[in-house]
């Protein structure tokens, strides 16, 4: 680490990095020197194409700042250039990392509090897409290959089962057959993406709530750009209606608590549309609903998949951490299979 600080004129003389917040994937640290505070993270080589991830941002933040002048907005926080001018410093390990600026009394919300905080963070979802649509998907590469993939998710989970450990299958009974009852969503999923009807973008492809920050002065910004790449616009609106709608966090142990709060539904659909609805098509806005009950399936599947793998991929507490995720999904995605219809009527009305 003290390599890689040497590499930031913003860093001289300053104090020892402190961990800061409680990300799934990367490592990130609040640095504190004569020129104010600062977010330093490492990027995580081993879940990340770092070549291609960097590249990804440096196009991306080449880009940004001319369209955030030319529209009079700030749409995420700035990744500030080494002393090489470089937007990343590789460390001994072939790790990237990257400073970027702090916002003091900033707030992120894992939960949101209330239909304003779902309506005003989608609507900045839905800015940052503007800028987004106006890049070409082809100057992207993967940065998780197949992340989005819910086919492919649902084709692993499969071969999970047939070579798990039988003790964490016993435990996760209910959540396998579950998983298995509705392979149907995975099917839809591929015969969309089959069709070629939906267009391809460059997307955000991890908007959870807590990947949304308001600032003090009243800004919201996005954060967490590692996973931009092409991808489908329902599968963003997707995780902000897995992670804005349910009052509670997703490794909630009590699943009585996790639900599916309408208004909160309601209000995060305009604010995404609000910002975007003419720029979307006719067949991406009918599948918005699909991209919800994918995108939560597929999460589903994915800390399912981890718990029965021996937790090799999130950061976990306690070892049934990842099967307790799992419950909370399958929770959300039931209520939502139940109030299909109402929720399609709320898109379509907006």
């Amino acid at each position: 680490m003290k390599e890689i600080l040497q590499n930031y004129e913003q860093l001289v003389h300053c104090h020892t990095p402190e961990p800061f917040g409680d990300g799934h994937i990367n490592d990130t640290y609040l640095v504190t020197s004569s020129r104010g505070k600062f977010i330093l993270q490492r990027v995580n080589n081993k879940i990340f194409d770092t070549q291609v991830l960097t590249q990804n941002l440096s196009f991306l933040f080449g880009t940004l700042s001319g369209y955030e002048k030319e529209h009079g907005e700030k749409l995420t926080p700035a990744i500030l250039k080494n002393k090489a001018g470089d937007y990343h410093t590789l460390d001994a390990g072939g790790a990237p990392w990257r400073l970027m600026e702090f916002f003091s009394d900033s707030r992120a919300y894992a939960i949101s509090p209330s239909e304003e905080i779902s309506y005003r963070a989608a609507e900045a979802m839905g800015k940052f897409q503007l800028f987004l649509n106006t890049l070409l998907p082809e100057k992207f590469g993967e940065t998780i290959p197949n992340f989005h993939n819910t086919p492919g998710r649902y084709e692993n989970f499969l071969k999970t089962l047939q070579s798990t450990d039988a003790r964490r299958k016993d435990k996760a009974t209910p959540e396998m057959d579950f998983i298995l009852k509705n392979g149907n969503i995975a099917q839809t999923v591929q015969q969309l993406l089959v069709s070629r009807k939906l267009p391809v973008r460059v997307t955000h492809n991890d908007t959870k709530l807590d990947n949304i920050l308001f600032t003090a002065d009243g800004q919201v910004l996005i954060i967490d750009l590692d996973t931009i790449m092409p991808g489908y616009v329902m599968f963003d609106y997707g995780d902000m209606v897995r992670t804005f709608s349910s009052p509670a966090k997703e490794d909630e142990a009590d699943t009585a608590k996790t639900a599916l709060r309408i208004s909160h539904f309601e209000a995060l659909t305009k604010g995404y549309l609000i910002a975007q609805k003419q720029r979307l098509t006719p067949f991406e806005k009918a599948h918005l609903l699909t991209g919800a009950k994918a995108i939560i399936y597929e999460q589903a599947i994915r800390f399912l998949n981890d718990f029965l793998l021996g937790n090799i991929y999130y950061k976990i507490s306690y070892p049934e951490h990842n099967l307790v995720r799992t419950r909370t999904q399958i929770k959300l995605l039931k209520a939502i299979l139940q109030q299909e219809e109402k929720l399609q009527s709320i898109i379509k009305q907006i």
